[in-house]
């Protein structure tokens, strides 16, 4: 799993399935990028993300190895622009291409999709895994970004099409001029070296380990023979994207070819079948499909994992967090730049918030209501509000705005001369308490793009504990819930709601 989260995971499907941490990239979370396996356990994930600073994508790239002994992120080269929503994609002779995207940080939700003038960009790039590097290539005349797909064809040219943002704002239609059903056709370097070899034929299907033959009057002249997958693309990513260079031999007029042994390296399906010349020039390729063999039918017996009756394997763990945790529940305020809300976009902050300092567990349902997530301590004690900020931007890398934490405390309460006090304990350090204002909210109305507003019991909670004060000669015993900030007097609350205790 090589895609926008830092961390890198592997999935072994024995039994119910387990994920397992690979490794973290350099860059960290980088949102709206792709990843390509350019070769058999070789993947290169490029670009994406939000500076944390400036909102704009990264032009980094890096590569890692699943076939080594520990595989892990290395940098590669960079490319020559910073991309985000760019599309990449795999050539016959291995190289990668990458078209389209945005090298911008601002435009309407912080950078996710910046169409303003000098922020798309036009040039393609194109990455070469024996040098590392990046070549600079034609321009578009068209923004790619949103919603763009790049597809290879046969004849080994690439086309980049579409384009065009759904407006999560509130507005029913995308911007006219933002909108593109239109295409270009981009003419990689390597048909500019001279002629193309010719498939004259070539089987429709294989099997796993087959030796097949395919006939071209330039056998002689072939340097190479790879397949491509056929492309699957949304979103900047193509799912079904994969190449296998094949080892053949030459006589006469015919090349003998070995398909791949394993669907391990080589799932099932059709693919594009190219031969390149010794000059790196390809033909227009054969579609061909590699089929597992026809066995007689097995019955099996699959056990599927028990859930709980009305309730998906998430929810039921969920109310496991819930059960099992023991420190204090702390609500968090999380923006997400993506502009779908915090359920849709939930991935890095779910991540990000797994790394905080002194967090055990999180839910694993954010709250999209309020733009909120619950986590909870490893201890009884309150959160380490001055680290987080900086902790969550570290991981997440931009791309979620941390807002605040909010908690709910329960204590005696005094009068320290002006000062309402929520006396410390064993646990924690004292709490001054104070009245909440609207902006101190950490709830947040998506949709609007603003702090949910003050309702009239959370305007009048903090006047509640200042009664009750003066009521009494005491001090009194009381559960009270608000925005928690640590600043040089200690910690403030800034009182949302209260219990008294009896």
């Amino acid at each position: 799993m090589s895609g926008p989260l830092a961390t890198t995971y592997s999935l072994d499907p024995k039994g119910p399935g387990n994920w397992i941490a690979v490794g973290n990239r350099a860059n960290g979370a980088r949102e709206y990028a792709p990843s390509v396996m350019y070769e058999i356990g070789k993947i290169l994930y490029i670009g994406g993300g939000n500076n944390p600073d400036t909102q704009k994508p990264t032009a980094g790239a890096e590569i890692i190895d699943l076939t080594a002994a520990t595989p892990a992120w290395h940098p590669t080269g960079a490319m020559h622009f910073e991309r985000r929503q760019h599309n990449a994609t795999i050539l016959p002779d291995g190289t990668v291409l990458v078209t389209g995207g945005t090298q911008g940080g601002g435009g309407p939700n912080n950078g996710f999709n910046d169409l303003t003038p000098g922020a798309p960009v036009h040039a393609a790039e194109l990455w070469d895994p024996r040098t590392n590097g990046w070549a600079l290539l034609a321009s578009e005349s068209i923004d790619r970004c949103y919603h763009a797909t790049a597809v290879l064809l046969p004849d080994a040219t690439v086309l980049s099409a579409g384009g065009g943002e759904y407006r999560p704002d509130g507005r029913a239609d995308n911007d006219p001029k933002d909108s593109h059903r239109d295409a270009q056709v981009f003419s990689p370097p390597y048909l500019f070296k001279g002629a193309r070899p010719e498939i004259q034929q070539a089987p429709e299907q294989v099997t796993y380990g087959e030796s097949f033959a395919v006939s071209s009057a330039q056998s002689g002249q072939i340097g190479q023979i790879s397949w491509i997958r056929l492309p699957s693309v949304t979103h900047s990513f193509d799912q079904n994207q994969r190449i296998n260079f094949l080892a053949f031999s030459v006589q006469g007029s015919t090349l003998t070819v070995r398909a791949p042994a394993t669907p391990n390296v080589c799932p099932p399906g059709h693919y594009m079948l190219f031969l390149l010349n010794k000059s790196g020039v390809p033909s227009v390729a054969r579609i061909v499909q590699i089929r597992l063999p026809v066995a007689p039918a097995v019955a099996r017996l699959v056990k599927i994992p028990v859930v709980a009756e009305g309730r998906s394997a998430t929810e039921a763990r969920d109310a496991a967090v819930r059960a099992t945790a023991t420190g204090t529940r702390v609500t968090v305020g999380v923006t997400s730049t993506c502009p779908y809300g915090i359920s849709a976009c939930w991935g890095g902050a779910y991540e990000a918030l797994h790394h905080l300092q002194g967090v055990q567990a999180v839910r694993p349902i954010p709250n999209a209501a309020d733009s909120t997530a619950e986590v909870y301590l490893s201890h009884r004690g309150l959160p380490e509000v001055d680290r987080w900020p900086g902790e969550l931007a570290h991981t997440a890398n931009g791309s979620y705005l941390f807002r605040g934490v909010e908690v709910s405390i329960a204590g005696t309460i005094e009068q320290r001369a002006s000062d309402m006090v929520m006396l410390g304990t064993e646990d924690r350090p004292p709490v001054l308490l104070a009245p909440l204002q609207a902006a101190d909210k950490i709830q947040w109305n998506h949709k609007a793009g603003v702090v949910q507003p003050l309702q009239e019991g959370e305007q009048l909670a903090y006047q509640w504990l200042v009664d009750q004060m003066q009521g009494g000669s005491a001090p009194f015993v009381a559960t009270v819930t608000g925005p928690l900030r640590k600043g040089e007097r200690g910690y403030v609350l800034y009182v949302r709601s209260r219990t008294r205790k009896s």
